[in-house]
């Protein structure tokens, strides 16, 4: 790493961890002074890490984070949920873009066996099941982000074999991290609230981001 992304890769560590450990402590007042530094602190991770700095307006992945942390802002607030809610949809929408437009002359393992993705199908049928009743006027709106974010995991997991191994592992642990969070968080707010929700939340969302961006370092660098 050079400087600046030492620096910044630093500063994401170190406020990720207070982030954490003020969670365990449920000091929700001073959250509002850590959780909205975690994304911009990744964003400048990523974008020093980049060999080409070229075209970030249209780099999906900034859009992604950018819309995380409006996501993270507004759901500071517990009356700005379905707000909070459609931001991180905006985000899982431009994560499937990036996943979707990575070129390789290797071929996926899973365009030949498509059907093997039908596990991640499987999993939202028995989650929604899971929360279907205890939902009310948010059914629709979790539904479709439901969708959404098991369509990104599809997304992530495709990269397997079609990009080089560590690349496609670190793209596909953070997808597979984000839906863990958000199925933790879903669980806690709607059917079964239960006292460390918080920690699992924050500490596999922002590995989730981590890894979907040392992913995205990888490809950009070596593509």
């Amino acid at each position: 790493m050079h400087q600046k992304q030492r620096l910044f890769f630093f500063l994401f560590s170190i406020i990720s961890l207070i982030e954490i450990s003020l969670v365990a402590y449920n000091k929700e007042d001073l959250r509002f002074a850590t959780k909205p530094l975690i994304v911009p602190l990744l964003g400048l991770t990523y974008y020093f890490s980049l060999n080409n700095k070229g075209g970030l307006l249209k780099d999906a992945i900034i859009w992604a984070l950018f819309f995380s942390w409006l996501g993270d802002i507004l759901l500071q607030k517990e009356n700005l949920f379905v707000p909070g809610l459609i931001c991180f949809l905006t985000a899982h929408i431009f994560y499937i873009f990036f996943f979707a437009r990575t070129s390789s002359e290797k071929t996926s393992f899973f365009k030949l066996r498509p059907v093997m993705l039908i596990a991640v199908l499987a999993y939202l049928i028995e989650f929604m099941h899971l929360l279907w009743p205890s939902l009310g006027a948010m059914k629709i709106p979790v539904l479709i982000y439901g969708i959404t974010i098991s369509t990104m995991l599809s997304a992530a997991i495709w990269q397997y074999q079609k990009l080089n191994d560590r690349t496609a592992l670190y793209l596909i642990i953070g997808a597979t991290m984000f839906v863990t969070s958000d199925s933790i968080l879903a669980i806690n707010k709607f059917s079964y609230p239960f006292s460390s929700a918080g920690i699992f939340i924050m500490s596999t969302y922002i590995l989730a981001q981590l890894f979907i961006v040392l992913g995205a370092i990888r490809y950009r660098n070596n593509s």
